[in-house]
């Protein structure tokens, strides 16, 4: 019984995945969920939301009074109405 018992904290220990402190290494960075599946286009906006890339889009940013009429783009993405917007790569 007693080697039954040895043999299973033994097991325990070796199947366990090593922890980084014990192994001095550090895990590789990983990205943000957020960050994970949001690709930009070349217009600096996440892919799917970008209204030059998706005209179709136009009408829902339209109809939910986000709509920059001067520049034909959503104003949450109208980076010559707002220039803060360029620091956060909008184009």
């Amino acid at each position: 019984m007693r080697s039954l018992r040895s043999f299973a904290v033994l097991l325990s220990l070796v199947s366990a995945p090593t922890l980084p402190a014990w192994a001095g290494e550090t895990p590789p960075p990983q990205a943000a969920p957020s960050e994970a599946g949001k690709q930009k286009c070349e217009h600096g906006v996440q892919k799917s939301l970008c209204t030059r890339c998706n005209p179709k889009l136009a009408p829902v940013y339209k109809s939910k009074g986000d709509w920059c009429a001067e520049h034909e783009r959503p104003e949450s993405q109208c980076v010559l109405c707002h220039p803060d917007l360029a620091q956060k790569g909008v184009k």
